[in-house]
């Protein structure tokens, strides 16, 4: 009976385990490169003074609005010598879809906003956590919008910088027509003024 050779085994074996470790290694970077740590991500807010705006981030550290989430815990520590707030928010939700069972979806925030103290004022918010980074930017977008809201409830409503939607009413040179005004007929042809 002829004798099996090891010898020609092992190169082949450590070369497989050689291959493996590497896959892992980068499965693991790109891992982490998706889910970095730590992500910020700032907002100016040119048109409102920077007392307005302190005083509105406080307001949604404290009192967040949430449509699709329940706050079961929300901490927050407000720093008003280094304008700095800090939050650990905890949220729940429900999901249900036709024809699946419900299910509970539960997720943690921490995160610190800072006023800066220069002009324009600007607002950055930012995690030292492990985040998937399209579930921070949709926090910090959440978390600017309800500090927009709450400037609106402050003062006029404006329009978010670079909305293509937005801009001041035009101004009119007539005085709004009292209620029961009837136009007068326009000319064959044309229309109505409203």
């Amino acid at each position: 009976m002829p004798e099996t050779r090891t010898d020609s085994v092992r190169p082949i074996r450590a070369a497989f385990t050689l291959a493996t470790v590497r896959s892992a290694c980068a499965a693991l970077l790109a891992f982490a490169a998706l889910a970095g740590c730590g992500h910020s991500q700032v907002c100016q807010f040119d048109d409102y003074p920077r007392d307005d705006v302190w005083m509105a981030m406080v307001q949604a550290a404290r009192a967040p609005r949430y449509s699709d989430w329940i706050v079961v815990e929300n901490k927050v520590k407000v720093d008003d010598a280094a304008h700095r707030i800090t939050v650990y928010r905890d949220l729940r939700r429900d999901l249900v879809e036709p024809g699946l069972s419900p299910q509970r979806e539960e997720t943690q925030w921490r995160f610190s906003a800072v006023i800066s103290a220069q002009t324009p004022t600007a607002v950055t918010f930012s995690t030292p956590d492990w985040a998937v980074p399209a579930h921070f930017w949709k926090e910090a977008d959440h978390f600017f919008g309800q500090v927009r809201m709450r400037l609106g409830e402050l003062g006029p409503v404006r329009p978010v910088p670079g909305d293509p939607m937005g801009g001041a009413p035009a101004n009119s040179s007539q005085d709004p027509k009292p209620p029961g005004h009837m136009s007068e007929k326009p000319a064959e042809g044309q229309l109505a003024a409203p």
